[in-house]
């Protein structure tokens, strides 16, 4: 039996890793209990996560849709417990500078854009949907630079090397509770349309049967009292069972965007 892995590595920063460890370890024992096998004592962190052999992971809907298409099966899909999700979707927020005086998104024709990468719906894939309508014959942006992370984009802003930015909304709040000297020169302009939030995963070719044990041992380790007052720390609320053609939306809106920012 080879070695599985189990990743949150989306929204692990690094002032919360105590939480992170902790719900990873509630979770941990939920599926122990529930009859999984080989569940990993600790969270695997490194730059070739998804490389490895995955017992669980967290994905974004744009690489789930693309270059982990056929990679993954979809587990659940988490609802957190901010102003910017509805159930089980999410949005991105818009942040420009602290002292920009834009009132709205078309305000950023011609200006400097910032994403964490083009291979994100909640940094890229978004903003470019967003802005497609008020694309001419030219580009919207004057520039696009590519940060490589959320947290590198805003910081971006807050320096003014960029003017507008797409940002996870989870990592927004995240950032708000835990390192709220990230957002001190920063505000938001607009929030986005929703989609469905990154997914929970597994390897494919997992039975039908043990995607159930996950979905239950999930679903039963956000009910428990204790790994509630974990899990509500990182704004972890519940977990949803979505269609699953759900994270089609995000296929839609590139195909119904330009092709570039």
């Amino acid at each position: 039996m080879q070695l599985q892995h189990a990743t949150l590595p989306l929204y692990d920063l690094p002032e919360a890793r105590m939480q992170t460890d902790a719900l990873w370890q509630g979770l941990a024992d939920s599926f122990r209990k529930a009859g999984l096998d080989n569940v990993p004592e600790a969270l695997f962190r490194g730059e070739d996560v998804y490389q490895k052999n995955v017992f669980l992971g967290q994905v974004c809907g744009y690489p789930l849709t693309h270059e982990f298409s056929g990679r993954f099966q979809v587990i659940a899909t988490p609802v957190y417990q901010t102003p910017y999700f509805t159930g089980p979707e999410y949005r991105s927020v818009i942040a420009v500078h602290r002292n920009c005086e834009w009132e709205i998104l078309v305000d950023a024709e011609g200006s400097r854009a910032v994403v964490n990468s083009k291979n994100s719906h909640s940094g890229y894939n978004i903003l470019r949907s967003m802005v497609t309508p008020m694309t001419t014959e030219r580009p919207f942006f004057h520039e696009v630079l590519v940060s490589d992370g959320h947290r590198k984009s805003l910081a971006h802003i807050a320096n003014k090397v960029a003017d507008v930015a797409a940002i996870d909304a989870l990592t927004w709040s995240l950032l708000e509770r835990y390192a709220p000297e990230d957002l001190e020169n920063v505000r938001i302009l607009e929030i986005s349309p929703p989609a469905p939030a990154p997914a929970f995963v597994t390897d494919i070719g997992s039975s039908d049967e043990k995607l159930d044990l996950f979905r239950k041992a999930l679903q039963i380790a956000c009910e428990e009292p204790e790994l509630k007052k974990v899990s509500e720390q990182l704004f972890l609320e519940s977990v949803e069972i979505l269609q699953e053609d759900a994270y089609e939306c995000i296929l839609e809106m590139e195909i119904e965007s330009i092709e570039d920012l």
